[in-house]
């Protein structure tokens, strides 16, 4: 408190007004909060700063439960489609995650899993965003919901399969004629 006291004293120090005093000290207040919630973020969070050009990559999983059992399906949808897709969507650089579960076949095409989860990212090259997602996690404590999710995964066990699942660059994007809703989007 002595430092304000000293700024709004009477006695004119540098030659400055009260007014001139009082503004930079409320400057100074600020540089040194953002220097604080600089100095606060985590580490990761600075060291994810893209270096070079960002493209948008999709990485896609074809995702299925162990077995047909309704204590693994149940396990499943808590653990992978209601907890890890938003778990996923948190690491940095990504963009949103989605998951769908299969209703019916196109044509003759062959369907290789039930569910399978969209995770849109920006990153200079689909191995940086490998690696961000790797080191994501393994941290124990990259979010407040990490400790639910993995005791979630130790209470229900081994109920995830992953048969298939890769990085995809966009090339093109085009839109169709319907609108876009919040609902859907």
């Amino acid at each position: 408190m002595e430092p304000i006291r000293e700024l709004l004293s009477v006695s004119n120090v540098n030659n400055q007004s009260v007014f001139g005093r009082v503004e930079k000290c409320v400057i100074s207040g600020v540089a040194a909060a953002v220097v604080a919630v600089g100095l606060a973020l985590p580490i990761e969070v600075a060291a994810e700063e893209p270096k070079g050009e960002l493209k948008r990559f999709i990485l896609i999983g074809l995702c299925e439960p162990t077995d047909d059992s309704p204590e693994t399906l149940e396990g499943f949808r808590e653990f992978f489609v209601d907890q890890h897709v938003e778990d996923v969507s948190k690491t940095p650089n990504f963009v949103r995650s989605r998951v769908y579960e299969l209703r019916g076949k196109h044509l003759k095409g062959a369907t290789f899993t039930d569910f399978i989860s969209f995770y849109e990212v920006d990153a200079t090259s689909w191995e940086e965003a490998e690696r961000v997602l790797n080191e994501w996690q393994r941290d124990p404590d990259a979010w407040e919901g990490r400790a639910h999710h993995m005791e979630t995964g130790k209470r229900v066990g081994n109920v995830l399969s992953c048969p298939g699942s890769g990085w995809y660059e966009m090339l093109h994007t085009y839109d169709g004629p319907a609108k876009v809703t919040s609902k859907l989007e």
